[in-house]
């Protein structure tokens, strides 16, 4: 009877000490939870006199969104990032984290999608979240960029899903842009599907993982309409995190990397729990919206030709945007100019795995200098 009430005056105080550590680490983030972006400071500490660092909840086209900008000097040329997913926008801070440092170059613009991240508001009919209505506030976007920073035109690069958005801008008002940038190419996702679908059955039957071939032969073969167990964005999902087993993304995400993304003050504390973590309540709405819209994307059928030149930048082992369907859309589209980035052992994440060559592509391949 004492060894037991030892016992569980012991666990008493292991818990209240966990519970203590949780709330004084929560505390922390807190403090460090301002919700303004971290200025860049000279070698003194003072703020650089022509950068920029800042984010805003702007309406556009009746919708609230969020963008955050960041430069070390306004004169540099803009470049607006557009976010993949659907639904998952890229945070300022993992990009600074991962070493993808364009920002000294560019006056970056990171946009969160409407009915995604910071620029989910339940008020938002599902109605309105369509890749058509995604495409003309990104243009309204790149009106408020242009006019504000006073240039003639910007950059434009989509990441995944966001390289399926950006073509759609630029074949709509191609004037606007100075050049396409694609990484993780969306160029026609159906027969991208199938090959993922594949890629993922061939690697689980090789390596004998009975789990994921059941999982597999559950939802069957895309474009997963015909599923009675799964929604198209649950067998997407299992479809994915399968992949990912097989071609992991090489993101180092260690005790250090996750301590730095909580303690930057970009967000507030609320937003670091909503927006970091991927809750429900910020990313699925768009992602479920959205998926068979994504799945049905054929850039070979809608857009053969730009007016503008192109960069695509592609992970020899993307098994999300499959490379090889993403070469054959390269070899055929019509444009001023246009090169290919073939990276190495890179999965879908290429500017977050090898940030040296994307920081050099930008430098040496699309600006010239």
């Amino acid at each position: 009877m004492k060894i037991v009430k030892k016992i569980g005056k012991w666990f008493l105080i292991l818990l209240g000490a966990t519970v203590m550590f949780i709330l004084v680490v929560l505390l922390i983030i807190r403090i460090n939870s301002s919700g303004e972006e971290e200025p860049f400071l000279d070698e003194k500490g003072d703020v650089l006199p022509n950068s920029i660092a800042m984010h805003e909840d702007m309406t556009i086209n009746g919708v609230p969104q969020r963008i955050t900008i960041r430069g070390k000097d306004k004169n540099n040329p803009v470049l607006l990032i557009v976010h993949g997913g659907p639904g998952a926008p890229i945070l300022p801070v993992i990009y600074k984290l991962a070493g993808v440092d364009l920002e000294d170059i560019f006056t970056v613009c990171y946009w969160d999608q409407r009915g995604s991240g910071l620029a989910y508001n339940d008020s938002i009919p599902d109605s309105s979240i369509t890749l058509n209505h995604i495409v003309d506030d990104g243009l309204q976007l790149s009106e408020h960029l242009k006019k504000t920073f006073k240039k003639d035109k910007i950059y434009i690069e989509g990441l995944s899903w966001g390289t399926a958005v950006a073509a759609y801008m630029v074949k709509k008002q191609p004037e606007l842009y100075y050049a396409y940038i694609g990484s993780g190419l969306m160029a026609n996702q159906s027969l991208s599907e199938e090959l993922s679908y594949d890629f993922a059955m061939s690697e689980a039957e090789k390596f004998n993982d009975t789990l994921s071939i059941i999982q597999l032969k559950q939802i069957g073969r895309p474009p997963y309409s015909n599923n009675i167990n799964n929604t198209v964005t649950e067998a997407f999902e299992i479809e994915r995190n399968i992949v990912l087993k097989y071609a992991p993304f090489k993101l180092d995400t260690d005790y250090s990397f996750l301590k730095d993304m909580f303690m930057d003050n970009g967000l507030t504390f609320k937003e670091k729990f909503t927006d970091m973590l991927n809750s429900p309540e910020s990313y699925y709405p768009a992602a479920k919206i959205l998926q068979p819209t994504a799945i049905d994307i054929n850039l070979m059928r809608d857009i053969p030709e730009f007016k503008v030149p192109v960069y695509i930048l592609q992970g020899d082992n993307d098994h999300f945007t499959e490379t090889s369907v993403a070469k054959m859309y390269f070899d055929s589209i019509v444009a001023p100019s246009k090169k290919w980035f073939l990276f190495e052992n890179g999965t879908h994440g290429v500017q977050i795995e090898y940030p040296e060559k994307y920081r050099s592509i930008y430098i040496n391949e699309i600006l010239k200098k």
